[in-house]
């Protein structure tokens, strides 16, 4: 991870890469693996303080999405984000499935 980001609802670990690592087989399984890891830390609760969010998502940022967005705030960028970690795990997905 490149970056933790917390805000009150969430926290994300965001990941930065670059527009020609996206699509490879070991990227596509740390992206699927991330974000398993995530959606398993969310729902773990903090006995420790209740308040604190425990929602975690994993989020990717390609240089490309970057430079073509960069005049956005952090809220603007999470949907694309998503949508990229999203594609990239479907990606993984179907190379998995042709073995």
């Amino acid at each position: 991870m490149d970056f933790i980001i917390k805000t009150n609802e969430k926290t994300y670990l965001v990941e930065t890469k670059s527009d020609k690592d996206l699509y490879e087989q070991t990227v596509l399984l740390k992206a699927k693996a991330a974000h398993s890891w995530c959606l398993s830390a969310s729902r773990v609760s903090s006995d420790e303080d209740p308040t604190k969010s425990s929602n975690w998502e994993y989020l990717v940022l390609s240089e490309g999405l970057f430079r073509s967005n960069s005049g956005l705030g952090f809220d603007m960028f999470v949907p694309l984000c998503r949508e990229l970690r999203n594609r990239m795990i479907e990606r993984y997905d179907e190379i998995s499935a042709k073995r």
